[in-house]
């Protein structure tokens, strides 16, 4: 079960974007997200270090023209991001950088990788080993 106490940041110019990812965290059962436009949004949201956003999701884009403080979150999540160099300033706790937009399986590892799922619910069996595992049996 998702903790629905995290905090989420998404930031993106396009407005159809942010909603694709907060739908796909809606599904997921993360709530709590607040939608913007600029990183000068995120700096205002962020400059207050004693309430920290638990994880910001933000486009590559928006960080290129960006002279300032950097945000104080938890966990980042960059996406459309190209150069895959080391990041500059202060580095948050878990840092992921997606070279295209995330999708629901994306998504998913991230979150898995920030809140992950109680150990009583049980294995979970990724999208992607499931798939390399049929593989395997059908090639033999």
């Amino acid at each position: 079960m998702p903790n629905k106490a995290l905090t989420i940041l998404i930031a993106d110019e396009q407005h159809l974007q942010r909603l694709y990812i907060e739908k796909m965290l809606n599904q997921l059962g993360y709530h709590r997200i607040v939608p913007v436009q600029t990183f000068e949004e995120v700096q205002i949201l962020t400059a207050i270090p004693a309430e920290p956003f638990d994880v910001l999701i933000i486009n590559a884009g928006l960080t290129l023209h960006s002279c300032g403080p950097q945000p104080q979150v938890r966990h980042v999540l960059v996406y459309d991001h190209l150069d895959l160099g080391a990041p500059a300033g202060a580095t948050p706790a878990v840092l992921v950088r997606l070279p295209g937009v995330p999708d629901n399986v994306n998504l998913e590892h991230f979150m898995d990788i920030i809140d992950p799922p109680a150990a009583t619910a049980g294995l979970r069996v990724l999208p992607w080993l499931r798939e390399l595992s049929r593989a395997r049996v059908a090639g033999a």
